[in-house]
């Protein structure tokens, strides 16, 4: 349940401000409201909802300040799990990162949307975090996932040849840095690619946050309900 919730947020089929009703959704897919109350509690934890006392769920809107928190934290985790990969994993381990960069090159002499590019970018940092063999910057990165999720969208998105022109060899690059023991050059790469990205998201973020804005004086737009006006 969580996971169809997220991937409509994030492929923008939920929009900022779009008021979420736990009956109607309940209704829609055949559940009872308990797993879909749960499903909104555990988005809420990840960033992609705000609940509000006396007015409902909403999905959260992408403001300024919610891209440099994001972007900051993703490269301060990013650069430990680069740190632990290169003194804890094997060889073996940098070869699963290598496969899943030739799924992205091979995805890209076919056809593909930008969610399977998004996708294909979150499965090669779901297996860099794996491979650091840390256990508390996994469960970090898990709580950050769907944030970054909506933000690499939201860059391929507004570019969508990033994917095919830098996409696979930035990832490339980190797993070269990570098979030569680089810590310092792998830090680089980590650092230029996010803010590379960051610049590109902060435009989006700006629009985002005029979107809430509008839709803090408007009726909100619910899944399956408008009566409750947007926070």
């Amino acid at each position: 349940m969580a996971s169809q919730l997220r991937d409509a947020i994030v492929r923008g089929q939920l929009g900022p401000g779009q008021h979420l009703v736990e009956k109607d959704i309940a209704e829609a897919m055949g559940l009872s409201r308990g797993p879909v109350r749960d499903a909104l509690k555990l988005l809420e934890i990840q960033g992609l909802v705000v609940r509000y006392p006396h007015r409902g769920t909403f999905v959260a809107g992408m403001a300024m300040r919610d891209a440099e928190e994001i972007y900051s934290l993703r490269g301060a985790l990013e650069t430990i799990a680069v740190d632990y990969a290169i003194k804890h994993a094997t060889d073996a381990q940098f070869d699963e990162l290598d496969r899943i960069v030739d799924c992205m090159v091979e995805r890209i002499e076919r056809s593909y949307t930008q969610a399977e590019a998004t996708e294909l970018d979150l499965q090669f940092h779901d297996a860099l975090y794996r491979i650091s063999s840390h256990t508390r910057l996994q469960a970090a990165w898990a709580a950050l996932r769907g944030q970054v999720s909506l933000l690499i969208l939201t860059h391929r998105t507004l570019q969508p040849s990033d994917f095919r022109e830098k996409g696979v060899e930035y990832h490339r690059q980190v797993v070269a840095c990570l098979r030569q023991r680089d810590i310092a050059a792998a830090h680089a790469v980590v650092r230029r690619h996010l803010a590379s990205s960051f610049d590109t998201v902060v435009a989006a973020a700006q629009m985002s946050e005029a979107a809430s804005q509008v839709a803090e004086k408007a009726p909100a737009n619910s899944l399956a309900s408008s009566s409750e006006p947007a926070p």
